[in-house]
C-alpha cells in the first residue's frame, strides 16, 4: 500500500532500516542544541532542527499546538540527570520557526541542561534535542579550587571515576 504523505514514507523507511532516497538531504544534516554563556547570568541557546525530525516526532506523538515549541532549562547540579529529577525546571514557549533564545537570571555555582521539545495533546513534554551541560561561575573561589583539585587528581591518577557527575567518564551504576 503506497504512503501518500512524505513524512510517513521517511519514518517508515527509517524504522525499517532503509535510508530515504534523499538520505543526504534528510539524514546527514545535524540536529543540535548548543548552550553558550553571554555573561555570568545570561545563557544563549541556539539550535538546528531538521524538518524531517520534527515531523517524525509529531507523527509519533501529536503536539498540542504544532506552531509552539518548549525550550526548557533544567538545574542538574550534582545529579545524574534522567529527564525527571532536576532540582528546578524553567519552561519558555517559543515559536516553531525560532532558532535561538536568550535566558536570563541563572544562579551562580549551578549546572544546567537545555532541552527543546513540545507539549503533546496529553500535556506531557516530548523532548527532541538536548544540550551539553553548562556551568555558571562559582559564587566563591573555593568552589573552583575544590573542583580543580578533583580534575587534576582524575587527570594524573585515573584510578576511579571522576568526582563530578557531568564528566562523560562518570557513569551511573544500577
Amino acid at each position: 500500500m503506497p504512503v501518500a504523505i512524505e513524512r510517513d514514507t521517511i519514518l517508515v523507511r527509517l524504522v525499517s532500516g532503509k535510508l530515504p532516497d534523499r538520505g543526504d538531504t534528510y539524514l546527514n544534516k545535524k540536529n543540535e542544541l548548543h548552550a553558550i554563556f553571554l555573561s555570568k547570568d545570561r545563557l544563549y541557546c541556539k539550535w538546528r532542527l531538521q524538518p524531517f525530525l520534527l515531523n517524525a516526532a509529531f507523527y509519533c506523538e501529536q503536539p498540542l499546538n504544532p506552531e509552539v515549541m518548549d525550550l526548557r532549562i533544567f538545574d542538574v547540579t550534582d545529579i545524574h540527570f534522567d529527564g525527571t529529577n532536576a532540582h528546578a525546571v524553567t519552561c519558555m514557549k517559543i515559536g516553531r520557526q525560532d532558532k535561538d533564545w536568550t535566558i536570563k537570571g541563572l544562579k551562580k555555582d549551578r549546572s544546567y541542561i537545555c532541552e527543546l521539545g513540545y507539549l503533546t495533546k496529553d500535556f506531557t513534554f516530548w523532548p527532541i534535542l538536548q544540550s551539553h551541560p553548562v556551568h555558571t561561575s562559582y559564587e566563591f573561589d573555593h568552589g573552583y579550587i575544590v573542583k580543580l583539585k578533583a580534575a587534576e587528581d582524575f587527570y594524573y591518577h585515573r584510578t576511579g571515576v571522576p568526582n563530578w557527575v557531568e564528566h562523560p567518564d562518570c557513569r551511573q551504576t544500577s
